[in-house]
């Protein structure tokens, strides 16, 4: 038997075909979360448009369509009119597709499931939408009239994504972030030289911890000056690791010591419908 001595495809090579025959697989079938199209300022992934308007005081745009191209879209012909793309320029756009399982997920908590739709996510995290076909002059008047605040999203700890933490070492810097975008603080006290921040950055990386965690501004304090003691004095941390959840109008909540992903998650919950039943009575209030 004579060897076989033709050149082999290196593993890189595999690897390369393999991601893109899978990617072309994907929007062969009209999946929205890939970034390789990116249509007129219109993202086509939610993570990377989330992390995009997190650098920013942008509120986010979904326009939530269907997958058929074989079909005209009157709505998405409409918002890359002159009149609609000058409406819609302040906002992170991001379009999605009703054939992509992950992007159904996502706009369900936004109370929609069918598409034409479109959401305006505000940087409090509520939200307006606007379902079914509409024409330019119904999306105008919809986006003048979504002011915050809106509904309350239902967040579905089960969405695909990426983590995609953007730590803030500034304390300061952080809350002004926080409070010009309207956003919680995730604060997280611990040592970068000890094994508990390796098994904290294991569970933060979870996607139920960090979809909890994904619309918050985020810091990390360094431990090593002595700002960061003070930051853990002012919120009474005792023991490291901690994590901190600072609302908007500047209450708190701290979990010491966190030991699995599950008293994380019960940990972001609590604080989240606390914050929410603080806006409602707040909003209630005469």
């Amino acid at each position: 038997m004579k060897c076989d001595k033709r050149p082999r495809p290196s593993r890189c090579r595999l690897g390369c075909a393999r991601a893109a025959l899978s990617t072309a697989i994907m929007l062969a079938a009209g999946c929205a979360s890939s970034d390789l199209w990116r249509l007129n300022g219109w993202d086509t992934d939610y993570d990377t448009a989330e992390a995009r308007r997190a650098g920013s005081d942008r509120q986010l745009l979904l326009f939530f369509r269907p997958a058929d191209k074989s079909r005209p879209d009157p709505m998405f012909a409409a918002l890359q009119g002159a009149r609609l793309k000058e409406q819609t320029d302040p906002y992170t756009r991001c379009s999605l597709y009703n054939s992509y399982e992950p992007d159904r997920r996502y706009v369900a908590q936004y109370g929609v499931d069918r598409a034409p739709a479109l959401i305006v996510v505000h940087r409090d995290g509520t939200y307006h939408a606007l379902t079914g076909a509409a024409s330019e002059a119904q999306i105008s008047d919809f986006l003048a009239a979504a002011k915050p605040p809106g509904a309350t999203a239902r967040i579905n700890p089960y969405i695909p994504r990426q983590t995609q933490y953007a730590w803030n070492t500034s304390l300061e810097s952080a809350e002004a972030a926080a409070q010009k975008n309207g956003q919680p603080l995730l604060i997280v006290f611990d040592q970068w030289w000890s094994r508990d921040r390796q098994k904290l950055d294991k569970l933060l990386a979870r996607r139920e911890v960090y979809s909890r965690f994904a619309g918050m501004v985020h810091c990390r304090p360094s431990s090593i000056w002595s700002s960061g003691g003070n930051a853990m004095t002012r919120f009474g941390v005792m023991n490291v690791p901690a994590l901190v959840i600072l609302n908007y109008d500047g209450s708190h909540h701290t979990l010491e010591l966190p030991t699995s992903y599950e008293s994380i998650v019960r940990f972001a919950d609590r604080a989240r419908q606390s914050d929410v039943a603080a806006t409602s009575t707040a909003t209630a209030a005469p």
